[in-house]
């Protein structure tokens, strides 16, 4: 059956968490070190791209909070035993975490504005042009997600958004596949969903989606992500070529 309809994630996704990221984590890195005066630099910076999920060099660590923001209580315990390893308080490193969190929007915005988003709206416009409908499902609030899509130069694009906010289940809970089946009158093997990270896999298994495609620029562990993909690609505008979404210029 045809592919009608689109549901995107977006960070790690519709752009490269390793270039977007990459920079700010150092700064984190580097503000967190200083602050506490920690000794072995060098191990503890790199125990803090591990705990993140993205260093300086755009490697991605699956265990990251950046790919598990549902495994709080794991990623508390390691944060707790980062501190204790260095003898830092860890109410302290908890209030300079969420310090740095709450301004990474600001760096991030700033990043997003100077790259170039041309390839990814090429690719909104040809879904759209093929009759396809667009929809985004992401973990992240409204507000940012609407500047981050008025920035990509693709907010016109999507008929169907889902953030944190939404009254609906967040991935990988599939409610807002269900909400999108129902909404534009498709079944689900009429949905295809694009996505970096496992619990976006997780998210399309659950929905029961026709097609299910996974790009490197998040996660990034091909092989995992195989497990779950009916195709995996190096990057978004890559989709562009693709037989099942384009079946007429194949």
């Amino acid at each position: 059956m045809a592919i009608r309809g689109i549901i995107f994630d977006k960070d790690g996704t519709l752009f490269d968490y390793a270039e977007v990221w990459g920079p700010t984590i150092k700064e984190y890195a580097k503000t967190i070190l200083m602050t506490f005066d920690v000794r072995n630099q060098d191990e503890a910076r790199q125990r803090i791209y591990e705990i993140v999920g993205i260093d300086d060099k755009g490697n991605s660590y699956p265990e990251g909070f950046l790919f598990n923001h549902d495994h709080i209580v794991r990623i508390f315990f390691k944060i707790l035993a980062f501190c204790i390893h260095n003898r830092i308080s860890p109410w302290k490193m908890y209030r300079l975490l969420m310090k740095l969190l709450n301004s990474k929007n600001r760096q991030i915005y700033f990043k997003l504005k100077d790259m170039d988003f041309s390839p990814v709206q090429k690719l909104m416009k040809a879904l759209k042009d093929d009759g396809m409908t667009i929809g985004l499902v992401t973990n992240d609030i409204t507000a940012n997600t609407k500047v981050f899509l008025d920035l990509m130069g693709i907010a016109g694009y999507v008929s169907f958004l889902r953030t944190k906010e939404s009254n609906c289940k967040g991935k990988p809970n599939d409610e807002s596949i269900r909400q999108f089946s129902s909404l534009f009158g498709m079944t689900r093997d009429e949905i295809c969903v694009v996505g970096d990270s496992i619990v976006d896999m997780e998210y399309a298994r659950r929905g029961r989606v026709g097609y299910t495609v996974a790009v490197l620029t998040g996660y990034g562990l091909r092989e995992k992500l195989e497990e779950y993909a009916d195709v995996v690609y190096d990057r978004i505008e890559d989709l562009a070529s693709d037989p099942v979404l384009f079946p007429k210029r194949t």
